[in-house]
């Protein structure tokens, strides 16, 4: 490891001004990320660490304080400048997939951009490619991959700019575990030809390969050493006020012997140009009432589209679904964690909890319960702010506390931990828990260890089969 640093923070401060009143993301923040290998930023969501990163890339500028970045004074430089950076020596990869590309652009096109390079370069990207497993994928644009397919593009993207400081905001964090492996293998080998790698994450299989480490809470370095970290913790449970039984939307689960959800011969099929891509074939899936089943399976495998099936946001091909609410169910009938959060930006947090409850007309009903998930999943302190003035991670905490807020029949939760520390990943798991205990069924798309070890049952699925042998 060379002494030089990459990058070097000097009392940074960085303070957005918003509707509702300022949010100090980060404070006096002095440290450094030394040049060459993996440093990574950990910390509890909202802590700080996209601000950072952002600065890092030259996106936003410090309120006060200096940043240098190879060099280069760019924490009030002009915008000019901060592009001339992005372009020679920073590559950035933002924290939501879809972000980081263009949907008219296929991903040869998105590489073939992205590199800077002759013939050499452009075997260098074949091999990023190949490595990443979206070789087979070069043609397709982007919404025509999966969302950990279009995490992998964009880290490919990254890597095939030839930038010597890559900039990554939770790069794994809607992989699998094979396929976060092949990410982190590529940006090993990337960092022993002396790559700066600052990647913000939860995922320990990041940590693990990291060099560095800079630990931010509540927007203030708590520590930067070379290992070691002190992740966020629950501070101990309370038990959820749920109303008493018999609330309208428990009317599914009065007859105990009817599952929750039954899945029988369901396919779907969706055309991508000449091809056909079998996301369902002949799928059969039954949870019963008060079961957490955890669905598993590689990028692309047809997690997602089961979901939305079970869900009634898509129609299968084929098949049969009986689901809560029949063709039109309601919040009470069926709730969805989807990736993209669906969050309305125009309410706050604490009326995006509510939302539910308000068209149900039990919002009276449900206050105690209300006031549990916002002080449970760490969202109190920012009831009263939009969305968009929090983090990622306080976003997905907010839908999850919405989707369970009438405890209903079924609910469906795609990669609902993607964003949280582990101490938050606990808490959005004991909520999904607890929603069963109310009546609810759950199942849940992950690529999460820790989740599948919180699971009733485990399914997998590849190439849009269940894979019953490997049921348990």
């Amino acid at each position: 490891m060379l002494s030089e640093d990459a990058v070097r923070f000097e009392g940074v401060v960085r303070t957005y001004r918003t509707p509702t009143g300022e949010v100090r993301a980060l404070r006096d923040v002095s440290a450094t990320i030394p040049r060459g290998g993996v440093s990574v930023v950990v910390g509890p969501s909202g802590s700080g660490k996209s601000s950072l990163l952002r600065l890092v890339a030259g996106l936003d500028s410090p309120t006060g304080g200096s940043i240098d970045v190879m060099g280069v004074e760019i924490g009030h430089a002009s915008s000019r400048t901060r592009r001339s950076v992005r372009r020679s020596t920073v590559g950035y990869v933002f924290q939501r997939p879809s972000d980081n590309l263009l949907g008219h652009l296929t991903v040869s096109q998105h590489l073939q951009l992205a590199s800077r390079s002759g013939s050499a370069g452009d075997r260098d990207v074949m091999a990023t490619a190949d490595a990443l497993g979206i070789a087979h994928r070069l043609d397709h644009r982007p919404d025509e991959l999966s969302g950990g397919e279009q995490q992998r593009v964009a880290v490919a993207q990254a890597l095939a700019s030839g930038a010597t400081v890559v900039v990554a905001d939770e790069p794994t964090a809607e992989l699998d575990s094979e396929a976060a492996d092949a990410v982190l293998a590529r940006i090993a080998e990337l960092a022993r030809h002396e790559v700066t790698f600052v990647l913000a994450t939860h995922d320990r299989a990041v940590m693990a390969i990291a060099d560095h480490r800079l630990t931010l809470e509540h927007g203030v370095v708590a520590g930067s050493e070379a290992s070691g970290s002190r992740m966020h913790e629950p501070q101990g449970w309370s038990a959820l006020r749920w109303p008493l039984p018999g609330s309208p939307e428990t009317r599914w689960l009065a007859d105990a012997s009817r599952p929750a959800l039954s899945m029988t011969g369901v396919t779907k099929t969706y055309g991508r140009g000449d091809e056909e891509v079998h996301a369902l074939d002949g799928v059969d899936l039954h949870v019963e009432p008060g079961e957490v089943v955890g669905l598993v399976g590689r990028s692309g495998s047809g997690k997602t589209t089961l979901l939305n099936v079970a869900a009634g946001w898509d129609a299968p091909d084929a098949g049969a679904v009986d689901r809560p609410g029949a063709s039109a169910p309601g919040w009470g009938d069926v709730a969805v964690v989807p990736q993209h959060l669906g969050l309305m930006d125009e309410l706050s947090v604490r009326e995006n909890v509510e939302y539910p409850a308000r068209l149900a007309r039990c919002l009276e009903d449900r206050r105690d319960l209300i006031e549990d998930l916002l002080e449970r999943l760490g969202l109190a302190g920012m009831q009263h702010r939009p969305p968009t003035e929090t983090s990622l991670g306080e976003q997905q905490r907010t839908a999850v506390a919405r989707a369970v807020v009438l405890a209903p029949s079924l609910l469906v939760a795609d990669e609902p931990t993607a964003h949280q520390d582990a101490g938050w990943a606990a808490a959005v798991l004991r909520t999904l828990s607890d929603a069963t205990l109310a009546g609810s069924a759950c199942v849940v798309a992950t690529h999460d260890p820790d989740v599948l070890g919180a699971v009733d049952r485990t399914i997998r699925i590849a190439d849009g089969r269940l894979d019953e042998g490997m049921t348990s």
